[in-house]
């Protein structure tokens, strides 16, 4: 049985349809070329990236080169439809049976990636109408803006986590080179900034340092941008690193504050670093002083030799550090004027010690003259002082006291002697003394 050829569209359906295919043309056409000019497929065509990104750009790749090949078919099949419409006012049978064909049958050949087949050597993966490639088009460029659209979401959000360390960074190195007063001229093409040279040299080469990482790290990134910004394994030590990076900023900024407050308190600390020394070297001479007096007053004294007055020495180093102020060396500064002033309290210290064991001696004679004086003095109103075994003790107490130089040891034996001598006469007081118990 004969199957009878399709009725042919009518004039106004054809009208309708090729106008509505005209419209999804225009809009395909600015789709298309709005996503041939996007950078991301720019660098997805001249780049190589790794990772996620390396395969989800092969299928974009892919996909794209596909969609230009149905657009153009697209375009191909519109213009013949449009030449045939154009023939007559008033198209007759043969005009739109062709134009059915055209506009209605499956005459557009696909392989299995979505590629127009011109002439398909092999049976193709399937035949679709022009309006089913017309919605294909417009679909499949939508897609595609999108995955290309989250690509560069995906740079920019690299751009952020790194752009916040760079401006860290730079941040560092602006505040480096004001403490250091002095600059090097970078590289006009380094975005870092000048090398630091006044301030601490670790300082200056962590900065470097840190700063080529970061570098790497954003390029290792760029490389990977859907991988870095994902779920996985790559954005996981992506983010490893990142905050190993912070810990590095943070560190260096604790450094840098530490500077700055050894520079902004110099004035302050040296001041007071020089009263110090002031006061260092007229406890150091009435140290000497008072051990020369007590090595001289008293007898076996036990006191270590005189130490050297380190005043001077200390000086010097003082001298010193303020050479490497002037340098703007703030590490070193802030190490010596913690050194120099440990030095200088420590002195001071041993100082008082020194000074205080000397003395120590000389007030415990002077502590036993006292006493010996209040015990005459209560034996005077006891009507004691002529008591002959008495008063024998108290001129063996108070030659000793008053020799020089002066036992201690022997002295205080006397007085403690004269003591309890008086206390016995006291409780148990001779016949006829005053104070007598009849």
């Amino acid at each position: 049985m004969t199957v009878p050829p399709p009725s042919p569209m009518g004039r106004a359906e054809v009208d309708r349809l090729l106008g509505a295919l005209g419209a999804v043309h225009e809009r395909a056409s600015a789709a298309m070329y709005a996503l041939d000019g996007r950078p991301e497929l720019a660098l997805l065509r001249d780049t190589r990236p790794i990772g996620e990104t390396a395969r989800v750009g092969a299928d974009v790749l892919a996909r794209t080169g596909a969609l230009w090949s149905q657009f153009a078919a697209f375009g191909a099949l519109l213009g013949q439809a449009r030449e045939v419409r154009a023939r007559r006012s008033r198209p007759g049978d043969l005009e739109l049976r062709e134009l059915g064909e055209l506009l209605g049958a499956p005459l557009v050949a696909l392989d299995a990636d979505g590629t127009v087949l011109d002439e398909p050597a092999a049976a193709p993966a399937q035949r679709i109408r022009l309006s089913e490639l017309a919605r294909r088009i417009e679909t499949e460029a939508a897609a595609l803006a999108g995955t290309l659209a989250g690509l560069e979401a995906a740079r920019s959000r690299l751009a952020g986590w790194f752009g916040q360390l760079t401006d860290a960074l730079r941040r560092l190195r602006a505040d480096a080179v004001a403490l250091s007063g002095s600059e090097r001229p970078g590289d006009p093409g380094d975005a870092r900034g000048p090398a630091v040279t006044g301030a601490a040299p670790s300082l200056r080469d962590e900065l470097d340092r840190l700063d080529r990482a970061v570098e790497q790290a954003y390029l290792a990134a760029l490389a990977d941008p859907l991988g870095a910004t994902g779920t996985g394994s790559t954005a996981t030590a992506l983010r490893d690193r990142l905050r190993r990076f912070e810990i590095e900023v943070a560190a260096l900024t604790g450094r840098l504050a530490e500077l700055t407050e050894v520079r902004d308190g110099y004035s302050g600390r040296a001041a007071r670093l020089a009263t110090e020394l002031d006061e260092l070297a007229r406890a150091a001479a009435e140290t000497a002083r008072t051990h020369a007096l007590a090595q001289d007053k008293i007898a076996n004294s036990a006191l270590p030799d005189a130490s050297p007055d380190p005043t001077p020495a200390l000086r010097a180093q003082f001298a010193q550090l303020g050479q490497v102020h002037r340098e703007h060396r703030w590490s070193q500064v802030g190490t010596e004027l913690a050194a120099l002033e440990r030095g200088v309290a420590a002195a001071r210290r041993r100082m008082a010690e020194s000074h205080e064991a000397a003395d120590g001696l000389l007030r415990r004679r002077a502590e036993l003259r006292g006493r010996l004086d209040a015990y005459r003095a209560k034996a005077g109103r006891l009507g004691l002082i002529e008591h002959p075994e008495l008063s024998e003790r108290y001129r063996r107490a108070r030659d000793l006291l008053y020799t020089s130089p002066c036992d201690l040891s022997a002295a205080t034996r006397a007085v403690v002697a004269y003591q309890r001598h008086l206390n016995d006469l006291t409780e148990r007081p001779a016949p006829g003394a005053k104070g007598a118990v009849p």
